[in-house]
């Protein structure tokens, strides 16, 4: 799939330096990440998704996308099927799969649209902010249902 060339020069006009991760320019120009980028940030650094993270790459080493596509191509990103939009309840408990970064990016674009797609064995289903409480409530009963 083409993707658009980015950058990685700082956007400040006739800098070269490289710019800071997460943000559009280097440190010599003001570069700071987003409040989201940071709430993201102490979310995705704590043991328990650290170790989570772990046993969902065990468990789904294949992006799931590529598969329905007869494609074989290993997982990068750990996808929250219903995005957690920074609330903890829904970031270790949630529908989880393997996606290539390619399709990780693709399915981004979809959530902006208010589309939350799941990669299944029977194809795609996709879900809304209406069902999102209703699947989350049932992944939290069988995770605790299962110990």
């Amino acid at each position: 799939m083409p993707t658009v060339p980015s950058s990685k020069k700082c956007n400040f006009f006739g800098c070269k330096a490289d710019k800071v991760f997460g943000t559009y320019s280097c440190a010599d120009h003001g570069a700071k990440r987003s409040n989201n980028y940071q709430e993201n940030a102490k979310l995705y650094n704590t043991a328990a998704w650290k170790k989570k993270r772990i046993a969902m790459k065990s468990k789904y080493p294949l992006c799931a996308c590529c598969l329905l596509e007869g494609k074989v191509v290993p997982t990068e990103h750990i996808d929250h099927v219903i995005p957690h939009k920074r609330l903890r309840e829904r970031f270790l408990v949630n529908i989880f799969q393997g996606l290539c970064a390619a399709c990780h990016k693709q399915k981004t674009t979809l959530e902006r649209k208010g589309i939350y797609r799941h990669y299944t064995e029977n194809g795609a289903v996709d879900y809304n902010d209406d069902d999102a409480n209703m699947v989350i409530n049932q992944q939290f009963n069988s995770e605790n249902f299962l110990g």
